[in-house]
C-alpha cells in the first residue's frame, strides 16, 4: 500500500521527467554555417518553452548510431551521410503536439535547416494515457488501503474474541470499560507499530533498489515526501488499531454472559 501511495505521489514528477526527455530534432543541411547554428541554439535557448539544447555533430551522431546498431555503417557508405543537428528538450508543460508543430513550422522555413523531426505518436500517447495511469494508481492504492483495514480489523476481532471471557470476568468484578479496553488497545498499538516498522523497512529497501535501478527518478531527493509517507504509515497503524480494538472490545462489553458462548 505504501508503495502505491509513493508511486501516486511521484506520478506527476515521473510524468514530467518523462515528458522532458522527448526531443524535437533540428537537422542542419551541409551548407549551414557554424555561426548560423550557434545563433539558432542561442535563440532557442531564450524561448520560454526550452529546457535544454544539445548540439550533435554528424561525427558524434555516427558514433551513437554505431553503438545502437552494433555495426560500422560508415564502411558501407564510404562517407558519413548524417547531418549536424540539435536536440531541443522542452519544459514538461509545453510537451504536446501543438507546441511541437508550432516549433517545427517556425524553424523549418530557415534556409540552412534540412529537416525537423519529433515522435508525434509518442507525444499523443503520453498525454492521452498519463491521466488514466494516475487515476488507476489512485484506485489501486485506495483498494489496498481498504483491504488493509479489513485485514487489520479481522485480526483484531479474532484476538479480542479469544479473550472475551477475560473481558467479561474483569467487567463482573467491577472494572470500568476504560480500564478493560486500555491493555488491549496498548497491545494492538504495539503490534501495529511493529508491523508498520517492518513495512517501512521493506519500503525503504524498495525505494533504495528502484533509485539505483532508475536513477533519473531521484526518489531520494524528496526527503520531505519520504518522511511524510513513513509518518503517515505510523499514524495509520496507531489510528486503525486503536479504533478497531475499541470497537471490538466494546462489542463484547455489551454482550450478556449467555451470549458469549
Amino acid at each position: 500500500m505504501g508503495a502505491f501511495f509513493l508511486l501516486a505521489f511521484n506520478a506527476r514528477k515521473i510524468s514530467h521527467d518523462f515528458k522532458e526527455k522527448i526531443p524535437i530534432t533540428i537537422y542542419f543541411n551541409n551548407n549551414a554555417k557554424k555561426i548560423e547554428t550557434v545563433q539558432l541554439q542561442k535563440k532557442i535557448n531564450l524561448k520560454p518553452y526550452t529546457k535544454s539544447v544539445h548540439y550533435i555533430s554528424k561525427e558524434k551522431g555516427a558514433e551513437i548510431l554505431i553503438d545502437e546498431i552494433g555495426e560500422n555503417f560508415l564502411e558501407f557508405y564510404g562517407s558519413n551521410p548524417l547531418l549536424n543537428s540539435i536536440d531541443v528538450f522542452l519544459k514538461f508543460d509545453y510537451v504536446n503536439s501543438s507546441v511541437f508543430k508550432e516549433i517545427s513550422l517556425e524553424f523549418e522555413k530557415l534556409e540552412f535547416i534540412d529537416e525537423i523531426s519529433y515522435d508525434a505518436p509518442l507525444i499523443s500517447l503520453i498525454n492521452d494515457n498519463l491521466i488514466k495511469i494516475k487515476f488507476w494508481i489512485l484506485v489501486l492504492a485506495s483498494f489496498f488501503l481498504i483491504v488493509s483495514i479489513v485485514i487489520i480489523n479481522g485480526s483484531i476481532r479474532l484476538s479480542i474474541y479469544s479473550n472475551r471471557m477475560t473481558i467479561k470476568t474483569m467487567q463482573l468484578v467491577g472494572a470500568t470499560k476504560g480500564f478493560i479496553r486500555r491493555p488491549f488497545i496498548a497491545t494492538h498499538i504495539k503490534l501495529g507499530l511493529v508491523g508498520s516498522l517492518i513495512a517501512i523497512g521493506m519500503l525503504s529497501f524498495s525505494i533504495y533498489y528502484i533509485e539505483n535501478l532508475y536513477q533519473d527518478l531521484n526518489l531520494l531527493n524528496d526527503i520531505f515526501l519520504i518522511i511524510t509517507l513513513f509518518a503517515s504509515i505510523l499514524i495509520f497503524s496507531i489510528v486503525i488499531t486503536s479504533i478497531c480494538t475499541f470497537l471490538a472490545t466494546q462489542r463484547f462489553l455489551k454482550l450478556k454472559i449467555e451470549q458469549l458462548y
